[in-house]
């Protein structure tokens, strides 16, 4: 069937494209081949500020080799976000973010309000110690979900908790600006956790007012639509 048809279709993802460019650094020249020895010594003695070694090592090498790699390459921010990654995925695969999305059904008791700015909190909490896209792509659906079963616009809890997962301000996991600036070491943790903590409470209070106020207005926010009214459930 059509259905069957499109879920067993694999596409080329961006990683797939980023190892195919690295492959080939690794296998393309660094310069172009010459057929005479004095043309490329001339060619060489015209480039100022290198010395007979470099030129050598130019010469002989590729665009990229596996000792540039190692020296240059910061390991520690690619366990960093490998890891945010890798913990998404296991909460996905080991049922954590549906038993999740079951705890919070006792948030219809409360205010729409309180319920966005918890569920806020909440995100903003959990993309600390994961990646942006990753706590998108794992509370998105729970919120959905969530707000179909207490009868509430899903834009009205959706909107704020997409904005929730940029809030990643105290940990180097978080974000890989993060990541890139505790690299260089003059930083902390709990020096990034100090000034996070206080920017993460600001902007939670900050989406909480905007959706509450021209939120509510510009997406209609006070009704339930249609196309949100379905029967599937938690």
């Amino acid at each position: 069937s059509v259905g069957a048809l499109e879920t067993s279709t694999r596409f080329v993802s961006n990683a797939t494209v980023v190892m195919f460019i690295t492959v080939l650094m690794f296998i393309i020249p660094s310069n172009r081949r010459r057929l005479k020895g004095w043309v490329w010594n001339k060619a060489t003695e015209a480039e100022p500020g290198s010395d007979s070694g470099e030129r050598k090592d130019h010469r002989s090498g590729r665009l990229l080799d596996w000792k540039e790699v190692q020296r240059k390459l910061p390991w520690n921010v690619v366990l960093l976000l490998g890891g945010g990654f890798a913990l998404a995925k296991g909460c996905e695969v080991s049922g954590l973010s549906v038993w999740l999305g079951r705890q919070l059904l006792p948030l219809k008791n409360l205010p729409p309000w309180v319920i966005v700015a918890l569920l806020s909190m909440l995100i903003a909490t959990f993309t600390e110690c994961s990646s942006n896209v990753a706590t998108a792509t794992l509370f998105l659906p729970i919120l959905a979900s969530l707000a179909v079963l207490i009868k509430l616009n899903p834009l009205y809890v959706m909107i704020p908790g997409t904005l929730s997962t940029s809030f990643a301000f105290m940990l180097p996991v978080a974000t890989p600006p993060n990541a890139i600036v505790f690299s260089y070491g003059h930083l902390r943790v709990t020096d990034m956790v100090k000034a996070g903590s206080i920017l993460n409470v600001i902007a939670v209070v900050s989406v909480t007012v905007a959706i509450n106020t021209w939120g509510r207005a510009m997406f209609h926010l006070d009704t339930f639509p249609t196309w949100a009214n379905i029967t599937d459930s938690l």
